[in-house]
């Protein structure tokens, strides 16, 4: 596109978003777990003591991604209204489209302005396990909403359960794409919440392992 000196606006999310939450962002507990240097440009959480026991790993998506940021609308009239629930731009050619015209003849003003928000569209989980298999391997994804003198509400966005993830011993590591289920890819627009990714790999007596990280696919919808 050319160049120009006004803002530039856009109403779609930007798709190809990604985040990546390492030995740095991660939470993790288990006896003996610690930050540590693999090798030149490798940092992980290592297991340092072998032993039988559920090692946990998790991930704050929300507090990696800025919620609020890029451009305001500022260059938009606003009508009133309580914003486009739970969407970026659920249609094309938003501003609303007056039903009796096609869609590219004529527009009329949006009534409210666009909920900001990020999606999560799956994650990569990078791991690896040596000299003994582990028992389990399993991740899920929640959201936890807070509220003044109320209880947490948490809302299961994805199930405990293996989903794609291995168990098995291999000489390098695993990278394991997991996805969220369409009705799952919406935009969370929530404040006072937290969207956590955990996963859990228990280990045997002699499981060597090492948790290099998570990589989280997302849409934005920031300005």
């Amino acid at each position: 596109m050319p160049h120009t000196e006004s803002r530039y606006q856009q109403d779609l999310g930007f798709t190809d978003g990604k985040i990546r939450g390492t030995a740095g962002d991660l939470v993790f507990t288990g006896a003996t777990l610690a930050a540590s240097r693999v090798a030149a440009g490798q940092w992980g959480i290592v297991l340092g003591t072998p032993a039988a026991q559920a090692n946990t790993f998790a991930l704050n998506v929300t507090n990696q991604i800025l919620r609020k940021s890029g451009f305001g609308e500022d260059l938009q009239e606003q009508f009133g209204g309580t914003g486009i629930p739970a969407s970026a731009q659920a249609q094309f050619y938003r501003p609303d489209v007056i039903g009796s015209m096609n869609t590219g003849q004529q527009l009329q003003p949006r009534t409210a302005l666009k909920t900001k928000g990020f999606k999560l569209l799956s994650f990569d989980v990078i791991y690896l396990i040596t000299t003994l298999a582990a028992t389990s391997s399993t991740c899920r994804v929640d959201l936890c909403q807070f509220s003044n003198n109320v209880a947490p509400a948490v809302s299961s966005i994805l199930a405990s359960a293996a989903n794609g993830l291995q168990t098995a011993t291999q000489a390098n590591p695993y990278v394991t794409n997991v996805p969220l289920a369409a009705n799952q890819q919406i935009y969370r627009t929530l404040t006072d919440s937290d969207l956590w990714i955990e996963v859990v790999i228990t280990g045997a007596a002699t499981t060597n392992l090492t948790f290099y990280g998570i990589d989280c696919y997302v849409e934005y919808n920031f300005n």
